[in-house]
């Protein structure tokens, strides 16, 4: 009798044991996420300057490089639905979206010269369905 209260007893704490360290661990990886899309959801619907939007494509290809996303024949990043961060920029007296590729391409340095004064608000956002983390940011350009 005692030997199958304890055997239960045991299997019971195991399994709570158990339990915990998987809340333990959804929790820390919500934490995670929430700190990754901070860094990224501090810039949305504020206007930021041109320099302050370079630092930002930045961290976005290095995000990239450091997590080993996929780019296309042209060199853009592919959207992996997982944890690629994309960003689309669009300037004043344009119709068309530039990617951030293109931009670190031609040199960020070039495009802070160009538009370190330049007010740029972001105006969409997209996340993963799988993830949760941002996919992709854009920018519109409101003032030189």
């Amino acid at each position: 009798m005692k030997k199958t209260l304890f055997v239960i007893s045991g299997t019971f704490l195991l399994i709570v044991l158990i339990l915990v360290l998987i809340l333990i661990d959804i929790r820390s990886q919500n934490m995670e996420l929430r700190e990754i899309n901070a860094q990224y959801e501090f810039y949305l619907k504020k206007e930021i300057y041109g320099t302050e939007l370079a630092t930002l494509i930045n961290k976005a290809i290095d995000n990239n490089k450091k997590l080993d996303v996929s780019r296309d024949k042209d060199g853009f990043y592919i959207n992996n639905n997982r944890d690629s961060i994309l960003i689309s920029v669009k300037m004043l007296g344009s119709n068309e979206m530039f990617r951030m590729e293109k931009i670190f391409s031609l040199g960020t340095e070039q495009f802070v010269t160009l538009f370190n004064s330049g007010i740029f608000v972001s105006n969409k956002v997209t996340y993963h369905e799988d993830t949760g983390r941002i996919a992709t940011i854009e920018f519109i350009q409101t003032k030189e």
